[in-house]
């Protein structure tokens, strides 16, 4: 390898799922550099939209604070296994977001520890702490902008506010909205939002915009449809149709588009966005019937439903569109399964070492360092 320019070599690699550069850089040090280009990191996102994305797998049973990973790209009939990875001594966390080969991780009891997190360099960094209110409810939001090349986090403070035990009113007390913008050692304020975001795994980010639903409201819309634009810092309605302005959906990114999965009687319907931010682009493109995968048939024991990922989840979640047009979806944070629309076939995945109960992200798994923010490793 060593008569190979340097630029053939780093094409070669940025071709590789980010699993098998793990064990290139480990034959030798010459090849250890090679794989800590930094040029490598900016190759490698210009090939992601060629190729299917990884899942991290975030598990709290039976031990907490377990990842796992699955290359989506590599997957094979005969060696479909997930691989544990290796997690810094955390506090108990929850997963905010994943974004351009970073995750953030919030921890679970305060909310105020925060921690932006590449689980294949498994270098780290705790972010600075943001200003703290009482009896407070936090919507976060984790982000990148290809224009101004900066990763922020967005943290949202609702007073709590209910009348009598109904969740329903909640939410329209104050408001605080604070922005960090990763290598800044201060938060910024951004003053009050007029809308109640829903927490994560609503949030979706397309088009440099971050996107939540909001919380139903007893007067006007039941529901909005709210962008937080990660340029300019400036929230936005995002126009929707009808069909969507009063019933429960999630957010989800197919193939670079903003998508809503409804619920419904026959199974899941996904409108999708064909231009972005244009109302009349919007059409219900997909229908996915009822699925019941084998991981489903096992009886769960009380500890399992105890789980944070367990309770308050769809039983169906779409998670992304895979590169041969089939849509991979979570099933009650216990099976994972691959639905062919043309077909309407459903195949589930039966992989070796899934954990039994697990929250599952979907990551564009990369080397890149986070050398600007922290030296961190373990």
């Amino acid at each position: 390898m060593e008569y190979l320019p340097q630029e053939i070599v780093l094409d070669i690699l940025s071709r590789l799922p980010v699993t098998s550069l793990l064990h290139f850089k480990l034959v030798c040090k010459a090849w250890l550099n090679t794989a800590q280009n930094p040029l490598l990191p900016s190759l490698q996102f210009s090939r992601m939209a060629k190729n299917d994305p990884c899942l991290i797998l975030h598990c709290d049973y039976p031990i907490r604070n377990q990842l796992y990973s699955f290359e989506l790209s590599s997957r094979d009939e005969d060696n479909q296994t997930v691989h544990q990875i290796r997690v810094p001594a955390l506090p108990e966390f929850d997963v905010v977001g994943s974004c351009k080969g970073l995750l953030c991780l919030c921890d679970s009891s305060t909310k105020n520890r925060l921690y932006v997190y590449n689980p294949f360099t498994r270098n780290y960094v705790e972010l600075p702490k943001s200003t703290e209110f009482a009896n407070q409810d936090v919507v976060f939001g984790f982000g990148f902008h290809p224009t101004t090349n900066k990763y922020k986090v967005v943290k949202i403070d609702y007073c709590r506010k209910t009348h009598g035990n109904h969740r329903y009113y909640r939410g329209y007390g104050k408001s605080e909205v604070q922005i960090l913008t990763l290598g800044s050692q201060e938060w910024r304020s951004l003053g009050q939002v007029n809308y109640h975001m829903l927490e994560a795994p609503s949030q979706v980010l397309v088009n440099g915009r971050l996107h939540w639903c909001t919380w139903p409201r007893y007067h006007g819309p039941s529901r909005l449809l709210i962008s937080f634009d990660i340029a300019d810092e400036q929230f936005r309605v995002v126009e929707k149709p009808d069909e969507l302005h009063r019933i429960h959906y999630d957010l989800v990114n197919l193939g670079g588009c903003l998508s809503a999965a409804v619920p419904c009687s026959s199974g899941k319907e996904i409108w999708v966005m064909k231009e972005y931010d244009v109302k009349e682009s919007w059409i219900k493109e997909y229908n996915i019937g009822i699925h019941v995968p084998r991981g489903l048939e096992q009886d769960l024991s009380q500890s399992f439903r105890d789980s944070k990922f367990f309770r308050n989840r769809s039983f169906v979640r779409v998670l992304c569109l895979l590169k041969n047009g089939e849509i991979l979806l979570e099933y009650k944070c216990r099976a994972l399964v691959s639905y062919n629309p043309r077909n309407e076939m459903f195949k589930d995945l039966l992989l070796h070492g899934m954990p039994n109960l697990f929250e599952a992200s979907v990551h564009e798994g990369s080397l890149s360092w986070i050398d600007s923010f922290s030296d961190n490793d373990i």
